[in-house]
């Protein structure tokens, strides 16, 4: 009788193991394309970056597990738009994007400056102060209108390239004269890639770019509006417990 019994029991401790485990393994992936945008995004932190972070904390909450895609922002883009990535993180808000992608609540607050060399004397009231600059962008970010317009225009000659630490090397040989990149991000990579001497040749402008809070882009489907909902109740969880401002403080 006691045998009977022990059998039972290790075959019902067996079942919940496996069931378990199935469960587990049943949990959805979510495929999200980013490139290195320190702190929030980096190969090189043990965390994998403070938006890493958020959004896989967010994603588990509502049963969610997360593979972060390593990929140049503009691929990220093109990837998720076409669904063979689930969403990019990292974004501003713009009308062109809100008609293409499904536009996640916004995660972090974000200003773009502008970086340059100290002996350039640079400085900038509005947009067309910078005529006839040679400025620097990484292909897929979105400077505001008033740039694009600007840039179309003729104003200022716009060299596109695929990252931003490609722009501060052109910025540190004169290739270009400015470079508008998040701030904080910014002084992270070039914290990450050059030498204290060359830190001390760069500065950034205080009157920002632009100033508003990034996105997560989700490729545009019935499947992902679901998705991006689960998000935003995982998020908000993540906000209401209060473990949100461990990250990012």
């Amino acid at each position: 009788m006691i045998y009977i019994k022990y059998m039972a029991i290790k075959k019902v401790l067996a079942l919940t193991i496996f069931l378990i485990s199935q469960l587990l393994q049943a949990n959805p992936v979510i495929k999200i394309g980013v490139d290195e945008f320190p702190p929030y995004f980096s190969q090189n932190s043990a965390s994998g970056g403070i938006l890493t972070e958020i959004i896989s904390e967010s994603f588990k909450i509502v049963g969610y597990s997360v593979e972060f895609v390593w990929v140049p922002w503009k691929r990220a883009l093109v990837m998720t738009e076409s669904g063979s990535l689930d969403g990019t993180a990292g974004w501003f808000s713009t009308t062109e994007r809100e008609k293409v992608f499904i536009v996640s609540p916004p995660l972090i607050a974000d200003s773009q400056s502008f970086f340059y060399l100290k002996e350039k004397k640079f400085n900038w009231i509005d947009i067309d102060s910078l005529s006839g600059l040679r400025i620097g962008a990484t292909s897929g970010y979105d400077y505001g209108s008033a740039f694009h317009e600007a840039e179309k225009a003729g104003n200022f000659i716009v060299e596109w390239v695929s990252t931003d630490l490609q722009n501060f090397r052109k910025l540190f040989t004169g290739r270009i004269d400015v470079f508008p990149m998040n701030t904080i991000a910014g002084y992270e990579i070039l914290k990450n890639n050059f030498s204290a001497e060359e830190l001390s040749l760069i500065t950034h402008h205080p009157k920002v770019l632009r100033s508003e809070p990034l996105h997560m882009l989700f490729h545009r489907s019935p499947e992902h509006q679901a998705i991006m909902n689960d998000f935003a109740r995982g998020f908000a969880i993540l906000k209401d417990s209060g473990r949100f401002s461990t990250y990012i403080y």
